[in-house]
């Protein structure tokens, strides 16, 4: 088959709309999360990969309560975000006190799925689907139509 020139259009273009999207939905502009959102073609094939931060799927799904999280995650999340914490007492001891209080916290609580991968996955699967069919459906008639010059066109 000869190359394919509007399913690799169609992918690229989804690629694109799809990490813009997931961007968006996730709705937390400048997070090392939406940061990490990233789309690579797949090298030699065709296709793409979407790839972000490991925690993106617990942020996806939630977390049922019953467990403690991850503390070594969480002291580096509240490492990060100390300022937007409004943390007073900066101190490790300080610091120990607020992990140990937002670890429990979630241990009790859990956390609210967000749903942001879901909810871009449902809005673009099927258009990307039939746009994919649609570029494979012109290339295969385009290879039929130049092994065949002398039939007639439909």
């Amino acid at each position: 088959m000869a190359k394919k020139n509007y399913t690799a259009k169609v992918l690229e273009n989804y690629k694109k709309i799809l990490v813009s999207e997931l961007k968006k939905e996730l709705n937390k502009p400048g997070s090392n999360l939406e940061k990490s959102i990233v789309g690579r073609k797949i090298p030699n094939r065709d296709g793409f990969k979407i790839s972000m931060n490991e925690y993106a799927l617990n942020v996806n799904q939630g977390r049922s309560a019953g467990k403690l999280p991850n503390m070594g995650n969480l002291e580096d999340w509240i490492d990060r975000n100390q300022s937007k914490l409004g943390i007073k007492d900066a101190t490790p001891k300080g610091l120990r006190k607020v992990l140990f209080a937002i670890g429990n916290s979630i241990k009790k609580r859990g956390i609210r799925p967000y749903r942001f991968i879901d909810i871009v996955i449902d809005k673009f699967e099927s258009r990307m689907t039939m746009d994919l069919v649609d570029a494979y459906r012109r290339e295969i008639q385009e290879e039929i139509d130049a092994a065949t010059p002398t039939a007639k066109k439909s």
